[in-house]
């Protein structure tokens, strides 16, 4: 026994050699006395180690570990029994600790449960689930705690009824699910026996399918405000697959950009459809419009009136091939003048009716060959002087009307007044 004044009251031999005693005083060397072998077990408390630099009343690691160690030697109270031990209380029960308190439940094996409270701080630990807290003070926010927690297998059903108010403030808010990389998870289990500390696990990382259903009064999302909008908004997906579906009795979808906007899709294929029963209108208004489309094939079909106007200059392109197909009747009505220039050759065949009527002069200018065929009656009617020039024929007259089933001239030069 140990120096220092002590007062012991045992029961040695209960019920065929289970010890029961209390010993009050000086404290016996662990491992003279019955029960030391579970007394042994708990050595130290989580906040011996714990990051706690500038906190509020900071006790250097060194003096609360120093303070640990004597938790066998310092004496007080010491009692141990073989039986069960019942506590009843009729009335209140008030335990006050100056100290830390650690609380080890072996569960009638060697599992290992219970709590540690030390620091102020209280951490949990259970076999229902692995992981671990982590509890350090850190400068953020002008000094406070942080609290990392780990939980490694468990399953989460959660039911509430009643308003939920969620506010967060904060330099950083990050959530992540699953992981692309598939590494095997590390993780150090919370302990409260310091003679078996359990071992660290390794888990294998898995991808959860989400599914996520709402249904409300309204839905409203707000992210910035004029006042203070987002300084930059980065979304990115990453999909084999994409499908999106929306239906709504009505929708109105509306973006301000104040500076460029630049959107770009790259696809195998694309295919839009649209489908409205109503009007279907769209309003562009620019400074300028560009367009670029590059295919080896482009095919356009319209079902319906079409009404084109243009307002402004318009200059039209065309590096190859050109034909113009119209079932029905053609109309085209040009208030001002008409410049056509064709370099090279050209032909013209009206399978039917045509009928020309020009209020105004007409310049034609052919530089190479031209072949008209009509296969039908055609009627050509100018009002007002018309002059037609080529290598081949001159023609000008102030007034005339042609009209002829077939007709043809062959001369090398033809002046006709």
């Amino acid at each position: 026994m140990s120096g220092g004044k002590f007062a012991l009251l045992e029961v040695p031999d209960l019920k065929g050699g289970q010890p029961s005693y209390l010993r009050l005083g000086a404290a016996a060397p662990l491992g003279e006395s019955p029960g030391d072998d579970l007394a042994e077990r708990i050595q130290s408390f989580t906040d011996d180690d714990r990051k706690r630099d500038g906190s509020p009343g900071f006790v250097p690691v060194a003096e609360r570990k120093a303070e640990s160690a004597k938790l066998h030697t310092k004496g007080g109270w010491r009692d141990h029994t073989d039986g069960n031990r019942i506590s009843t209380t009729q009335g209140d029960k008030v335990e006050v600790i100056g100290g830390n308190y650690r609380l080890l439940i072996l569960g009638r094996g060697e599992h290992q449960a219970g709590w540690d409270v030390s620091g102020g701080h209280i951490t949990e630990v259970s076999e229902t689930f692995g992981g671990g807290t982590t509890i350090e003070w850190v400068e953020n926010y002008d000094g406070t705690w942080k609290v990392v927690e780990t939980t490694v297998k468990g399953e989460v059903h959660t039911t509430y009824h009643g308003d939920v108010y969620d506010y967060y403030y904060g330099k950083i808010k990050e959530s992540q699910t699953g992981t692309d990389t598939f590494p095997t998870l590390e993780v150090d289990d919370d302990k409260i026996d310091d003679k078996n500390p359990p071992p660290r696990q390794s888990i294998p990382t898995e991808n959860p399918t989400i599914v996520d259903r709402t249904w409300a009064q309204s839905i409203s999302s707000y992210t910035g405000s004029e006042k203070l909008p987002v300084p930059s908004i980065l979304n990115v997906t990453w999909a084999k697959e994409m499908v999106s579906r929306t239906h709504a009795t009505s929708m109105t979808d509306e973006t301000t950009v104040e500076g460029p906007s630049d959107s770009t899709m790259k696809a195998d294929s694309i295919t839009s459809s649209t489908t409205v029963t109503g009007t279907m209108k769209d309003t562009t208004k620019a400074e300028r419009i560009e367009s670029s489309t590059e295919a080896n094939e482009i095919v356009s079909v319209t079902r319906g009136n079409t009404e084109d106007k243009m307002y402004g200059n318009a200059d039209s392109y065309t590096e190859g091939n050109s034909m113009t197909t119209v079932l029905g009747i053609e109309t085209t009505v040009n208030l001002g003048m008409v410049n056509e220039v064709v370099l090279g050759s050209m032909i013209e065949a009206t399978v039917g009716a045509e009928i020309t009527v020009t209020a105004g002069p007409v310049v034609d200018v052919t530089v190479g060959p031209k072949l008209e065929v009509s296969l039908g009656p055609t009627v050509d009617f100018s009002v007002g002087p018309r002059l037609e020039l080529g290598t081949m024929g001159v023609e000008l007259h102030m007034s005339k009307t042609d009209i002829a089933i077939t007709n043809k001239i062959l001369s090398a030069l033809n002046v006709f007044m």
